[in-house]
């Protein structure tokens, strides 16, 4: 089975026991967009402890379904990546809001442009000869990417989508991304995968495979997350 997205870049022992117990793993934050308690604020909580955060209901499985339609051609005729980043078997659209007017309005869904809007902005002050000048730049979409991830797919490496900006911690966040699913999301049929946390880590420390969660996902639920968060495109072992 192929699952479809979309990413958008906007324990101690016990005295008693000698008996030792695996370590718990973090795990993701769920919050469902029609919640009235799921407020922007709540969520951006979330993404600054967390790393990332998974909300339901971001979109209707009916515009799910549209982007869906919108980007099968385009998945159907795609070539396999020169780089090798991507498996030979995932298929990719690209340049989405040229592609399918549903993929723009998820780009402008409210509550992802909100937490955009309240991370990514920012303010700068400087003199314009004798006059003080405060700017404030707010985020852009720098890329719009559709995956379709079939069978035998292998799970890319754990990785930092903002690397190419040179960042460190006391810069974050630099980057937002928004992994949107299509169809359902498993840990079997390649579930993005990323370590709760993981933002907030050093260069020295190296993310394990074995530390990692996948984000399941229902048809129009996401996983918004910062640029810094570990995380990989997961394997699909289904037949």
């Amino acid at each position: 089975m192929a699952f479809q997205f979309i990413k958008n870049l906007f324990s101690i022992q016990s005295p008693e026991s000698k008996a030792q117990s695996p370590p718990v793993k973090p795990t993701l934050t769920r919050c469902d967009a029609n919640d009235p308690a799921t407020t922007t604020d709540l969520l951006i909580s979330i993404i600054e402890r967390d790393g990332g955060v998974i909300v339901e209901n971001i979109i209707t499985k009916e515009h799910a379904a549209q982007i869906q339609s919108d980007l099968k051609p385009y998945f159907d005729t795609d070539r396999i990546d020169p780089s090798g980043f991507f498996p030979h078997t995932t298929q990719r659209a690209t340049g989405l809001l040229a592609k399918s007017d549903a993929c723009v309005e998820l780009a402008c869904n409210p509550t992802y442009i909100n937490i955009a809007n309240r991370m990514i902005s920012s303010t700068f002050t400087h003199w314009h000869g004798q006059k003080q000048i405060t700017d404030t730049g707010k985020p852009i979409i720098s890329s719009t990417v559709g995956f379709r991830v079939n069978p035998g797919g292998r799970q890319q490496v754990l990785h930092r989508d903002d690397g190419d900006y040179h960042t460190r911690n006391i810069d974050m966040p630099m980057m937002l991304g928004c992994v949107t699913a299509l169809t359902k999301t498993t840990k079997e049929n390649g579930a993005t995968i990323a370590i709760p946390g993981s933002h907030l880590w050093g260069p020295e420390r190296c993310p394990l495979d074995e530390e990692a969660i996948p984000a399941e996902l229902n048809p129009g639920d996401a996983f918004i997350f910062v640029g810094n968060l570990y995380h990989a495109g997961g394997g699909n072992i289904t037949t």
